[in-house]
C-alpha cells in the first residue's frame, strides 16, 4: 500500500522539479543542474518501489526504508514548493513595480539569502537520496521500470459514464412491500414502531431502505420523514439535532442545548404540519447503526416528539444483537434477501458491457464471476464497474479466478473484493484520490467541484494547466467505478452531489490509515500510531484532543476542524495545503500567522463567526480555493488582488468581493459578481476573467453607468461559461 501512495508523491516531485528547473528565473538563480538532479534522484527511488513493497514485513529494514523515502519525498514536496511559492511572490512583485528591472530585483540581498538557503536544502535532500540508494542496493532491491499513467486531457463526458441509477435497483419489489407493511401495518400497538433491516455489508439495506423511504404508501401514511446516518457513534443529541435541521430546512437555525427543550422544538415543529390533519405521523430512517447503548434513551425522546400512534423508525445495520434490542416483536424485521445470480449477472452486464456489444466468449466468465459475487449486490456494481474498464478475456479471467473469492463453503469477505476493485484502479494518483475521501464521515455528501478543488490543492491532480481536466477524468473513473454512488444531476446531466457505500467508504479508511485520521471524542490513539499523520479531521468539541496532536501539527498536508486549532493546538501548521473550517462554531478569529502557510491551496471558513481575514492572507500566493460563504460581517484586507493564483471564489454578499479582482486572471469559478460604482468594482473588472466556466450571476447592473462600461466586461469571450444570469435589483443571494 506505501508503493501505491508513495508512488503518486514520487511521480509529482520529479514532474514538478524538471518544471521549475526550466523555469527562466530557476535558470538565472543557476540551480537547473541541481534540480535536475533532484528529479533524477527521486526518479531512480521510484524504481525501487514496487521491489521494496513486495520485500517488506511488518517490522523489516525495508519498511523502514520505506518510511525514511516518503519522508524524504516528502521534504522535496516542500522545498520544490517554497521553489514555487518565491517565484510567484518575485512575479507578483515585478507585476506591481513594472519599471524596475527584472535582473537587478534577482540579484538583490533578499534573493541572494534565498539562493544559498535553498541550495543548502537541495543538498541535503540529495545526500538524503544518495544513502537511501547504497540502502537499497545492501537489501538487493531491484529497480523496474516505472508506467506512468497521464490522463487524456479533455472535457469530461458524463453521459458516456457507466453509472448505474438507482432506480435500476434490481430484484428489490418484494423486500419493499414487505418493509413497507411493517410500517404502515405495525404488529404492535407502540407509540413508535420499529423496523429493523438487518444483514451483511453489501447487501443494500441502505438502497432498500431509501426506496421504502420514497413509497408512495409511506408518502401518504407519514406526514413528517427523516433520514439520519448514525454509523460509528450513536448521540441521542445529535440524531435529534440532524431531524431538527432536516425539518426546519436550514442547517444554522438555532438548536436548544436542554434535552426537553429540544423535544419541544422538534414537537412544535411536527405539529406545525398537522394541516387539517386528524394526528400527525413521523417517520424516522436510522441509518448504518452499529452501537444502541443509548436506545431507551432516544426512544423516551421519541415518544416525546409525538404521543399518536402510527409512528415509524427503520434501523439499517449489519448487527444481529443491534436488530435484536431496537425492535418491539420477534417478527417486526426483515432481512433482504441474497439476489440471484442472473439478477448479479444483469447488474454485472449493465455495468460492464455498455455501451458496446458483448463478445461471445465473455459472456461464460462474466456469469462465473456473477455466482461469485453470491447474491451481494454492491460487489456485482463494483465489480461490473471494474470489468467495463478492462473488457478482454485475459482481464476477467484474471478476476474470476483471483483469491479474493474464497471457496463457495467459505465466508465472503466484502472488503477483499472492494480492495480487488481499487487496486486495478490505473495510476498511484486515482488511488490517492480515492483515499483521500476518508476525510470525510460515513454518508457525507460530496459536492463535485468541492472534491475536485481538494484534490487540487493536494496536489494529486499535478500542477500543469489541465488539472481541471483531470479531476474530471479522476472523477469519472471512480463513478465508473461504481465507488461512489446516489448521484445526483442538474438537468444538463452535470455531475453535482453523490455519496460512498459505507463499505466503500471503510476501504478508504483501510488504504489511508497510515497517513489519514478522522478524529472523534471516542478515539483512541497512541503515539505510534500518528507518527506519519499528513491528513487530519478533528470531528469533536475538542476536549478529549489528545497533546500528542501538537507534535502532529507540523507535518500536516491537510486539516479539517470542528475546533479552534490555532489554540487547540500548536499554531505551526507550516506544511498546510487545506484548511477547512466550515461550521465551526466556535472560531472568532484567525491568527496573523496564517499568511505563513507558504503551501495553502484551499481555505474554507465557510459558517464560522470570524470577524476579519487577517491582512497576512494577501500573502498566500498559492492559494487557489477560498470559500467565504454564510459570513455576516466578515471584514477582508486590502490586498487580496495579490492571490495571484486564485482560481476559485466563493462569496455571497457584495461586502465580500474584493476589490480590483480583475487582477484574479486564474478565476474559474464565481458564482457571483456585485457591479458597484467605487474604483475597482465597476463591471470592467469582469474585463479580464476570460478563465471563467460554469456560472455567472452579474448583480445590481443598475449601477453599470453607460454601454461603454458594460462592453467592457467582454463577455463574448468567455467561452468557458455555460449560463450568465443578469439581475438589476437585488440577488437572490441578498433577498
Amino acid at each position: 500500500m506505501a508503493e501505491i501512495l508513495l508512488g503518486a508523491i514520487l511521480e509529482e516531485a520529479v514532474s514538478k522539479a524538471n518544471s521549475i528547473a526550466t523555469n527562466q528565473i530557476s535558470r538565472i538563480w543557476n540551480f537547473k543542474k541541481e534540480l535536475k538532479r533532484l528529479g533524477d534522484s527521486l526518479e531512480l527511488m521510484e524504481a525501487f518501489l514496487q521491489d521494496a513493497e513486495e520485500k517488506q514485513t511488518k517490522k523489516d529494514p525495508v519498511k523502514l526504508w520505506l518510511q525514511r523515502l516518503k519522508d524524504v519525498a516528502d521534504e522535496a514536496a516542500d522545498v520544490l514548493d517554497e521553489f514555487d511559492y518565491e517565484i510567484l511572490r518575485r512575479k507578483l512583485k515585478i507585476r506591481n513595480q513594472i519599471r524596475r528591472k527584472v535582473l537587478d530585483f534577482l540579484s538583490s540581498n533578499n534573493s541572494i539569502l534565498f539562493r544559498l538557503k535553498m541550495a543548502n536544502k537541495i543538498t541535503d535532500i540529495l545526500e538524503k537520496l544518495d544513502r537511501l540508494n547504497k540502502d537499497a542496493s545492501s537489501f538487493s532491491l531491484q529497480q523496474r521500470a516505472t508506467e506512468h499513467v497521464s490522463p487524456v486531457p479533455g472535457r469530461s463526458n458524463v453521459e458516456t459514464l457507466s453509472v448505474m441509477d438507482d432506480s435500476t435497483i434490481v430484484g428489490r419489489e418484494n423486500d419493499i412491500s414487505k418493509v413497507v407493511d411493517l410500517l404502515v401495518n405495525p404488529k404492535d400497538e407502540q407509540v413508535v414502531s420499529v423496523v429493523p433491516i438487518v444483514g451483511m455489508a453489501g447487501l443494500g439495506k441502505t438502497a432498500l431502505a431509501k426506496l421504502v423511504y420514497d413509497d408512495l404508501r409511506v408518502k401518504r401514511h407519514f406526514h413528517v420523514k427523516s433520514w439520519v446516518c448514525v454509523s460509528d457513534h450513536f448521540d441521542v443529541k445529535k440524531i435529534l439535532g440532524a431531524m431538527f435541521e432536516q425539518l426546519t430546512g436550514d442547517r444554522h437555525t438555532s438548536m436548544p442545548e436542554n434535552m426537553d427543550a429540544m423535544i419541544l422544538k422538534l414537537k412544535e415543529k411536527i405539529e406545525q404540519a398537522k394541516g387539517e390533519k386528524d394526528q400527525i405521523k413521523y417517520l424516522l430512517v436510522l441509518d448504518d447503526v452499529w452501537d444502541v447503548k443509548k436506545w431507551e434513551d432516544l426512544k423516551l425522546c421519541l415518544k416525546g416528539i409525538s404521543t399518536n400512534g402510527g409512528n415509524g423508525v427503520i434501523v439499517t445495520t449489519r448487527k444481529e444483537d443491534v436488530a435484536s434490542t431496537v425492535q418491539a416483536l420477534s417478527d417486526q424485521r426483515h432481512q433482504p434477501r441474497r439476489l440471484e445470480d442472473e439478477e448479479c449477472w444483469s447488474i454485472i452486464k449493465q455495468l460492464a458491457l455498455t455501451p458496446s456489444p458483448m463478445s461471445h466468449d465473455l459472456e461464460p466468465i462474466g456469469k462465473e464471476i456473477a455466482k461469485q459475487c453470491r447474491g451481494v449486490p454492491l460487489l456485482a456494481k463494483v465489480i461490473g464497474g471494474t470489468m467495463s474498464k478492462e473488457r478482454s478475456r485475459c482481464t476477467w479471467l484474471e478476476i474470476q479466478k483471483s483469491g479474493v473469492w474464497g471457496s463457495p463453503e467459505s465466508v465472503l469477505k466484502v472488503e477483499s473484493v472492494l480492495k480487488l476493485s481499487y487496486d486495478r484502479l490505473p495510476s498511484p494518483s486515482l488511488k490517492k484520490c480515492f483515499a483521500y475521501c476518508a476525510m470525510f464521515p460515513k454518508d457525507y455528501c460530496f459536492e463535485t467541484e468541492e472534491l475536485k478543488q481538494l484534490w487540487m490543492a493536494e496536489g494529486f491532480l499535478g500542477s500543469s494547466m489541465a488539472m481541471v481536466d483531470i479531476g474530471d477524468k479522476y472523477l469519472n473513473e471512480l463513478l465508473s467505478n461504481s465507488l461512489f454512488q446516489d448521484v445526483k444531476k442538474d438537468k444538463f446531466g452535470n455531475i453535482l452531489t453523490f455519496k460512498m457505500h459505507d463499505s466503500v467508504h471503510d476501504l478508504s479508511l483501510s488504504v489511508s490509515k497510515f497517513d489519514t485520521l478522522f478524529f472523534q471524542d471516542n478515539s483512541t490513539l497512541a503515539s505510534n500510531e500518528c507518527s506519519h499523520i499528513r491528513h487530519l479531521n478533528v470531528g469533536c468539541n475538542g476536549e478529549s484532543l489528545p497533546e500528542i496532536f501538537t507534535a502532529v501539527a507540523p507535518k500536516l498536508y491537510s486539516l479539517f476542524s470542528e475546533i479552534d486549532v490555532f489554540k487547540k493546538l500548536s499554531k505551526s501548521f507550516t506544511r498546510l495545503r487545506v484548511l477547512k473550517l466550515v461550521d465551526a462554531a466556535n472560531i472568532c478569529e484567525l491568527p496573523d500567522s496564517l499568511g505563513e502557510l507558504k503551501h495553502l491551496r484551499y481555505l474554507d471558513i465557510s459558517g464560522t463567526y470570524i470577524e476579519a481575514l487577517p491582512k497576512s492572507t494577501t500573502k498566500l500566493y498559492h492559494l487557489q480555493t477560498l470559500r467565504l460563504l454564510d459570513l455576516p460581517g466578515l471584514t477582508l484586507p486590502d490586498g487580496l488582488e495579490n492571490l495571484i493564483s486564485l482560481k476559485h471564489l466563493y462569496i455571497d454578499s457584495k461586502e465580500l468581493q474584493p476589490v480590483n479582482i480583475g487582477k484574479l486572471t486564474c478565476l474559474q469559478t464565481l458564482p457571483i459578481f456585485f457591479v458597484g460604482s467605487e474604483r475597482g468594482r465597476s463591471i470592467k473588472e469582469l474585463g479580464s476573467l476570460n478563465e471563467l466556466r460554469g456560472e455567472l450571476e452579474i448583480c445590481h447592473l443598475g449601477d453599470v453607468r453607460d454601454k461603454q462600461e458594460a462592453n467592457g466586461a467582454n463577455l463574448h469571450r468567455k467561452e468557458k461559461l455555460c449560463k450568465v444570469i443578469f439581475a438589476f435589483e437585488r440577488c437572490d443571494s441578498e433577498k
